[in-house]
């Protein structure tokens, strides 16, 4: 069974294609909680939507193209 995308997860996606982001950053843009967004951010990772690198202490999650398909597919169903 796939990965259920929610209102919040692809708000995340979409924040990602503008550009990489760390979970706080994406936290305080969406004002959501961090733990929240993080959770979002390793499903989205485990299903291969997003994609993290260590920078420092903190992550930087980017959009995969998958990630990026799957909001051009969704995009083009809603016109």
């Amino acid at each position: 069974m796939g990965l259920t995308l929610t209102d919040a997860k692809r708000q995340i996606l979409k924040q990602l294609r503008e550009e990489p982001q760390h979970g706080y950053a994406l936290a305080s843009k969406l004002g959501k909680q961090g733990p929240t967004i993080y959770e979002h951010l390793q499903q989205l990772e485990g299903a291969g939507y997003v994609e993290g690198e260590e920078d420092g202490r903190r992550k930087v999650y980017s959009l995969t193209e998958r990630g990026d398909l799957t909001l051009k597919a969704e995009e083009a169903g809603e016109d």
